[in-house]
């Protein structure tokens, strides 16, 4: 198993016990053709996740999987929030994607 595998992982890992956390059900997804890596879900929100992982915070090396969501979005495809998580040296960031792409998110919570 590659380094990469390992690391990606992991950071799924640690999505998924930070949202259990703040109180969401998490379903993992699977397979190549998924579109999410994890559907979480409390009282009040839906969130389909992306996890990804760089070496930096630029979020380019997830532009492709940005463009197929934005545009689930655009056509009202994907019920509730959906969101990409990127695992860097430096910690998370968050983006909320729209249909128009994705944009930060400030960390004051889930």
């Amino acid at each position: 198993m590659s380094s990469e595998t390992k690391t990606r992982r992991c950071a799924i890992w640690f999505a998924i016990s930070d949202l259990k956390t703040h109180g969401y059900l998490i379903d993992r997804c699977c397979g190549k053709d998924r579109i999410f890596d994890l559907i979480a879900w409390n009282r009040d929100t839906i969130l389909g996740l992306l996890v990804c992982t760089a070496r930096t915070e630029n979020i380019r090396s997830c532009h492709d999987e940005i463009t197929k969501i934005s545009a689930l979005m655009q056509d009202r495809m994907v019920p509730g929030r959906s969101e990409l998580w990127l695992y860097h040296p430096g910690g998370r960031s968050r983006y909320q994607i729209l249909p128009g792409g994705a944009i930060s998110i400030r960390e004051a919570g889930l």
